[in-house]
């Protein structure tokens, strides 16, 4: 009997589940840390974590697919053994299309799982580079030759997808590309098939695994200009990382099933929810490609979420705002365990009618793609602070810091805790850096910190506090104003769906606060009424908004958070228009538009007459606005 338990003591230490221990608090996190991260993290690469969790959940479900996001969908099922053979099939494929270490393959391709199948595989030939398909052939192009990409692999022909009319356009414009594998497509000239290149693989790697922690493994867009696009690096210990510890703060396991509808080319969905699945032996449920896009889904989302026992959610406010619309339909929702939200907070209000009418708890998540997607988080098991993203991941350090002449923070200037400043992170889930060392030299601060471009404060108990990004503060007449104050309180009234608050330029003050509001189904848009319930609750008179704006759908990104910059472009048209319109004679004719880029705000001003250019030139000299005047 005592050989028998020493022989099982040691097969949980050699697969790690010792270690995979809940963690609910600062001193379970402090307890990890004193470990080394070499032993509280057992795995060094992406490949190393699908291996072990191969060897120890072998035949149990590691992908369910929903392929129309129904109810009634016969599910396509991938086990953890499975899921190891074609990522091994995939990565063997890469190989001998030519991708070597330091290659990357472009993924265009929805949520699925051969969108997983390829990252994972492309990790363990080269290097991946997931793209938005949104994007524009020219620019999908130009990321591809930063990254180092040689080899594409994209969708085909789908409504839904704007990829395939866009192919040939990018083979022509990229100077790195050497072939095409497609997924579902047709017959095409010069284009390989997915599904046939992995058949004629083995289920084994074909070669050595030569990788450690720190070799580079993805390469992840995250804005930048035409010329000079952002590619995030992240190495293998930084995805592992997020993957390890992600999960043991769901404190999630073989018996859980994960909802996944996020898209693939962002870190959300690939590791701080596939990636932590994988690491726990969890299921990853996957919506179909359109993932939580997909009206059907949305439609049954309670029912699906019942049928298939799912026990994590996850979501931003915007998507949490839809699911308060759908009824429950007398679904039991016992099994769920959370909602874990990340993107941007979501408002307190909206948490709180959340938990009261589902009995889900919301914790929260804070994360950008420097720091593979997550920096911290309120474990499942901790108590929901408002206002709070939680504590950080183990070995990651969160720092704030007093903002210089220049704007940004003085690695000299470290504040206590408690104190409101600039954050900056450095650890084992912070990027080494980007592909343009430029960038890396201006992200960096003496000491190894990388600049967030948030505004917060760290308590003493370890509790982080987001209080916006430095971009997104309003600043009126010097004053800054924070816009989370007034969407929480323009959501306390109960005829708004969605809101977002941006500055809008202003001659006296710089800038004003003014906020967009979509309202729900069959609500009237009365904006004195709606100012008047939520003046009580913004806390100084600075902050009240100068002007609603009425949408019949607020700008989102591809992951469901409220896409500002558009919001900014909208409120300076609006704003300039009307004062431009006023200097102007009544039939003088004038067209104006903005466009947003690396935060400053471009606007070109089109008039019929000259005579009218020195009145709108002293206009404009009032604003730190860059214009172009047009006489058309």
């Amino acid at each position: 009997m005592q050989s028998a338990r020493k022989a099982k003591q040691a097969g949980l230490e050699s697969s790690g589940l010792e270690l995979r221990q809940p963690i609910r608090n600062r001193a379970d996190i402090a307890a990890i840390e004193a470990m080394g991260l070499e032993a509280a993290v057992p795995v060094a690469t992406t490949h190393a974590l699908l291996e072990r969790s191969a060897r120890l959940y072998g035949d149990r479900p590691a992908i369910r697919y929903l392929p129309r996001g129904r109810l009634d969908d016969i599910t396509v099922q991938l086990s953890f053994g499975q899921l190891l053979e074609q990522v091994n099939r995939a990565a063997n494929a890469f190989r001998r299309l030519g991708v070597e270490r330091e290659d990357a393959v472009a993924l265009l391709m929805p949520t699925c799982p051969e969108t997983l199948i390829a990252l994972f595989g492309a990790q363990a030939a080269g290097r991946v580079c997931p793209i938005n398909y949104m994007l524009s052939a020219e620019h999908i192009a130009e990321l591809i030759d930063h990254a180092g990409a040689t080899v594409l692999v994209a969708i085909g022909p789908d409504p839904d997808f704007p990829v395939w009319d866009k192919l040939a356009d990018i083979r022509t414009r990229s100077k790195r590309l050497r072939h095409v594998v497609t997924v579902d497509a047709p017959v095409a000239p010069e284009c390989l098939d997915f599904a046939t290149l992995l058949e004629g693989e083995s289920p084994s790697l074909s070669f050595p695994l030569d990788l450690g922690r720190d070799d580079i493994a993805a390469c992840y867009h995250t804005g930048g200009t035409t010329g000079l696009p952002k590619l995030v690096q992240h190495s293998h210990g930084n995805e592992v990382h997020v993957s390890w510890f992600a999960g043991m703060a769901y404190d999630i396991g073989p018996q859980d099933v994960v909802l996944n509808g996020f898209p693939l080319f962002h870190v959300a969905g690939a590791f701080v929810l596939a990636g932590a699945a994988i690491a726990a032996g969890s299921c990853t449920l996957v919506p179909s490609r359109l993932g939580m896009r997909n009206k059907d889904f949305v439609r049954d989302y309670w029912r699906i979420v019942e049928r298939f026992r799912v026990t994590l959610l996850s979501g931003g406010p915007t998507f949490v705002s839809t699911l308060m619309t759908r009824p429950q339909d007398g679904c039991d929702l016992s099994q769920v365990k959370a909602l874990f939200g990340g993107g941007s907070p979501v408002p307190v209000e909206l948490a709180n009618g959340f938990e009261a009418r589902f009995g889900i708890p919301i914790r929260a998540i804070y994360g950008m793609t420097e720091a593979s997607g997550m920096i911290s988080l309120v474990p499942r098991h901790a108590e929901r602070r408002p206002g709070s993203s939680g504590l950080p991941l183990p070995f990651c350090e969160v720092g704030v810091f007093a903002p210089g002449p220049d704007g940004r923070p003085e690695a000299s200037r470290r504040l206590p805790p408690g104190e409101v400043g600039m954050l900056a992170l450095r650890g084992a889930n912070i990027s080494p850096g980007y592909t343009n060392p430029a960038l890396i030299e201006e992200a960096r601060l003496p000491g190894g910190w990388l600049v967030t471009g948030d505004t917060g404060r760290v308590d003493p108990d370890a509790q982080i506090y987001v209080m916006g990004r430095s971009k997104d503060v309003i600043i009126r007449g010097g004053h800054n104003i924070d816009p989370l104050v007034i969407e929480e309180a323009l959501l306390h009234h109960p005829d708004i769906e969605l809101c977002a608050a941006v500055g809008q330029p202003d001659p006296y003050s710089g800038e004003l606060p003014v906020a967009f509001v979509k309202m729900k189904p069959d609500r009237l848009f009365d904006p004195d009424a709606i100012l008047t319930a939520a003046r009580p609750h913004i806390p100084e008179p600075a902050a009240i908004p100068k002007a609603l704006y009425v949408l019949e759908e607020i700008p989102l990104t591809t992951t469901g958070k409220v896409f500002k910059p558009r919001l900014r472009e909208l409120a300076t048209e609006y704003a300039l228009a009307r004062q431009i319109a006023d200097l102007l004679p009544p039939d003088a004719g004038m067209e104006l538009s903005c466009a947003e880029e690396m935060g400053q705000r471009r606007v070109t001003i089109a008039i019929h007459d000259a005579v009218h250019a020195p009145a709108i030139a002293a206009h404009m000299a009032r604003f730190a606005i860059t214009y172009r005047l047009v006489i058309a």
